[in-house]
């Protein structure tokens, strides 16, 4: 995909509806390669580590809430023994 594009007056860049649509970031690092602009898309933190720990065991508020139900029961319990 290739289009030509302008930088406005102050310095910035429009992208084409067309290639915005096939971008998955709206952020990116940016690097003067002579004299070539490349766009690398900045991925945060949380993009690179997502899905590492599982699947998680809660997926609705109601099984959250009751989740934290049972282990304060529990907390309670140990804490009167």
């Amino acid at each position: 995909m290739s289009e030509v594009v302008e930088i406005d007056a102050q310095g910035r860049i429009y992208l084409p509806a067309s290639i915005r649509a096939s971008l998955r970031y709206t952020k990116f690092r940016v690097i003067v390669d002579g004299e070539k602009l490349v766009l690398i898309p900045f991925k945060p933190s949380i993009d690179k580590y997502y899905g590492i720990a599982g699947r998680p065991r809660y997926t609705r508020p109601e099984e959250i809430d009751e989740a934290v139900r049972r282990e304060t029961e529990e907390a309670l319990r140990e804490e009167v023994r």
